[in-house]
């Protein structure tokens, strides 16, 4: 997160709205009163948006079948893992 004074926002307004825009959050201060922050209103729905296309690539991405064997017990499961693990 960036930190600019409210000077910098008056001068470079169209700049730091392009920024806030783009999904960057900014700070604003302006002497002894307390800071603001600037977001964009919609960046939580990009946010959203984002996460559901990462589960359809899971989803559309090819399956490997799995070794688990239900007939063993988590005990036999457990040590199983753990010998293929540290096995020399």
């Amino acid at each position: 997160m960036k930190t600019i004074g409210a000077k910098d926002l008056r001068q470079n307004m169209d700049e730091v709205l392009d920024r806030v825009i783009s999904g960057e959050d900014i700070i604003v201060q302006h002497r002894f009163k307390k800071p603001v922050r600037l977001s964009a209103l919609n960046t939580l729905a990009n946010k959203n948006r984002q996460k559901l296309a990462g589960l359809k690539a899971f989803e559309k991405a090819p399956k490997q079948p799995s070794s688990f064997n239900s007939s063993k017990t988590v005990k036999e499961l457990y040590h199983e893992s753990i010998s293929d693990k540290y096995a020399s």
